[in-house]
């Protein structure tokens, strides 16, 4: 009799409702009860702790000023007139070395409290929870300064914890009431209700939910069950594949947009550069000639060996400063020579022999077959002169390669530029030719030495590109255009 009942009871349709579609509806909203009283609760607590701060930042001036002034009644009054403004628990007025100048409050912070505050709005106001004399407040510090911008003081206001903790108790009360009477109202419509039941069909609807949520975003809910079900399922599938594309065009046009703002953060920099190094010239030129001018006439006429190397170490030292500046030049100028046909032998000879002239001796030069490119020949010189002497520079004593192929087929040119350093980080390789970008140590490079020989190659149409050398440091190609072949994209 007893297993018939039961049969009866959880067997009705009633019950059936109640069971699989009640109990998860009043689940789910519960948990969005739950998240959104969590939300509602922090702004709650964040507006009561706003408003407390707008209430302190309105006293600020006055207080200040009277600060200033040593005017102690103007400040009672300032100080005072904040508990008719909102739930205020007290109020606090320090000077610079953490004594209390004056004070409303049931509780007073200590010295060293007021120490710490100072201290912490060293770097501008702030705020926090915090226990005085054994009672939790809510307290917000506001720096004071004098004419001279130096701290004068600190404004303490605070607010019982217990005030922002009733606040949120009575929200949640009068939210579960109203999800205990939502709740009450939706048993007693499924009670009255006789429908087919659905419970099974949304079930599978729910996890397939659920498994998009979890991260399976292309995850699509099979179309089963009830024909109104079947209608739910294909309307979802259709909405998860419209957001689906519209994150793709949205990613599209993401990565349209940073191309976009690199090329003008780019143009901006390039800009930028030109009207500094004209006017870097313009300041720094004549200057750097007179030091450089006046320390020599020094060094001719010195006798001390520590004088001499002073002298010298100036020299250098303007001579470095003048390099950079050609360089700012050199970077921030286009080049506007015409182009010309011009022959490779010769112009690589030409950059190995200006080198050379440095004291850099251990340039190996392997020529390729004849060839010529068309290009401004002391562009394309500055480019190779700036590789070799990296390439220098990377190993002293070791071995440096210059040399050139041609490609007929692909009717390009690649000089290259090989040494037995170090060689180039891969995670730094894609950064290599901007501008100031370098692995050189402060003091030994500017940066855009690199970044000229990426303008060179792009105002010839052609690239520069850096990977591994067989002598165990890097290789550094220029690759040009032959005359009548495609112009070769820059890197």
């Amino acid at each position: 009799m007893l297993r018939t009942r039961l049969s009866i009871l959880f067997g009705s349709l009633r019950t059936v409702l109640m069971v699989q579609v009640a109990l998860p509806v009043l689940m789910v909203l519960a948990l969005m009860l739950i998240v959104g009283q969590n939300l509602i609760s922090q702004f709650i607590e964040e507006r009561m702790q706003r408003d407390l701060q707008l209430i302190t930042r309105a006293i600020h001036l006055p207080v200040s000023q009277a600060l200033k002034k040593n005017d102690i009644e103007q400040i009672e009054s300032s100080l005072a007139s904040v508990f008719g403004m909102t739930e205020v628990y007290g109020a606090y007025l320090f000077d610079a070395d953490g004594r209390r100048l004056v004070s409303f409050g049931v509780v007073n912070p200590t010295r060293r409290q007021a120490t710490e505050a100072l201290e912490l709005t060293l770097d501008g106001e702030f705020a926090q929870y915090e226990r005085i004399k054994g009672r939790k407040v809510y307290s917000f510090f506001l720096p004071l300064f004098d004419l001279a911008g130096q701290p004068s003081g600190l404004l303490q206001v605070t607010r019982k914890r217990s005030d922002i903790d009733k606040s949120l108790a009575e929200l949640r009360y009068w939210a579960w009431g109203g999800f205990a009477v939502v709740s009450l109202l939706i048993l007693g419509i499924l009670a009255l209700t006789h429908q087919r039941a659905i419970g099974h069909p949304l079930e599978r609807l729910l996890r397939t939910m659920q498994r998009i949520e979890a991260g399976e975003k292309y995850h699509r809910a099979s179309q089963q069950g009830p024909a109104e079900v079947k209608k739910l399922a294909a309307g979802l599938n259709e909405m998860l594949d419209a957001i689906a594309q519209a994150e793709k065009r949205e990613n599209a046009q993401r990565q349209a947009r940073d191309r976009m703002a690199e090329k003008l953060r780019q143009t901006e920099t390039l800009a930028a550069l030109g009207q500094l190094s004209a006017g870097v010239a313009h300041e720094l030129g004549a200057p750097l000639s007179v030091v450089d001018g006046r320390a020599n006439r020094l060094l001719r006429r010195a006798r001390d060996q520590q004088d001499r190397r002073e002298l010298e170490d100036i020299r250098h030292q303007v001579a470095r400063m003048t390099s950079i500046i050609k360089q700012l030049l050199f970077y921030g100028r286009s080049s506007r020579a015409p182009k010309r046909m011009l022959d490779v032998d010769m112009l690589v000879k030409r950059a190995r022999r200006l080198l050379s002239e440095e004291g850099r001796q251990h340039i190996e030069l392997i020529p390729g077959s004849a060839a010529q490119i068309e290009g401004d020949a002391l562009s394309i010189e500055q480019a190779l002169i700036n590789l070799l002497r990296n390439a220098c520079q990377a190993c002293p004593d070791g071995k440096v390669i210059l040399g050139w192929e041609a490609d007929q087929v692909a009717r390009k040119l690649i000089l290259y530029v090989e040494d037995a350093g170090s060689g180039i980080d891969p995670a730094l390789r894609p950064q290599i030719f901007e501008p100031f970008v370098t692995t050189k140590i402060p003091g030994e490079g500017s940066g855009l030495g690199l970044a000229i020989v990426q303008r060179v190659m792009r105002e010839h149409q052609g690239s520069a590109q850096v990977e591994d050398s067989s002598l165990g440091g890097a290789r550094f190609e220029l690759v040009f255009p032959l005359p009548g072949g495609q112009s070769v994209e820059s890197t």
